[in-house]
């Protein structure tokens, strides 16, 4: 009986080794700040997307805060691998000045469902992106890495 307890106590063992930090992805922590013609872009959605050569894969999408700062997290940890990444920034179409955005900050479905068609006054219209893909590199240690968006108005909008 002895015996098999200790048997036990040591299966237990090597099962809570299995969650440990030996075989996890390293990951760096990533910031920066995306800007359109220079000034802050908010609600964007920033992917960074690994390259096809990166030992780790570890792709991360986040969304701009009011001055347009974001921080990547892969798998709910902070950061992302040390590789090559395709920086791709997506301007949202809606505003936050728009009443039904308020109505719905806490439900992004709808609030999605009622920007659709955009034909309420006071939502951003799409900017004419002429640069929105970035090359950027995660090294070893911690980054900051801040895009600036290139784009002018589209018919009938302006860009933010």
């Amino acid at each position: 009986m002895k015996g098999s307890g200790v048997v036990a106590v040591l299966a237990v063992a090597g099962l809570a080794g299995c969650g440990s930090e030996e075989g996890r992805v390293k990951l760096v922590p990533v910031s920066g700040k995306i800007t359109l013609n220079n000034k802050p872009l908010a609600n964007a959605t920033v992917s960074f997307v690994p390259a096809k050569d990166n030992v780790n894969n570890t792709p991360a999408t986040d969304s701009t805060g009011p001055e347009g700062n974001y921080l990547m997290m892969w798998k709910n940890r902070r950061g992302l691998a040390p590789g090559k990444y395709t920086v791709i920034v997506t301007p949202s179409t809606e505003s936050t000045t728009d009443p039904r955005y308020a109505a719905f900050k806490d439900d992004p479905y709808m609030a999605e469902v009622s920007a659709a068609g955009n034909t309420v006054p006071g939502l951003a219209k799409r900017a004419e992106l002429t640069k929105n893909e970035f090359p950027a590199e995660v090294g070893d240690e911690a980054v900051e890495l801040d895009f600036d968006v290139k784009g002018k108005a589209s018919a009938g909008g302006s860009a933010k």
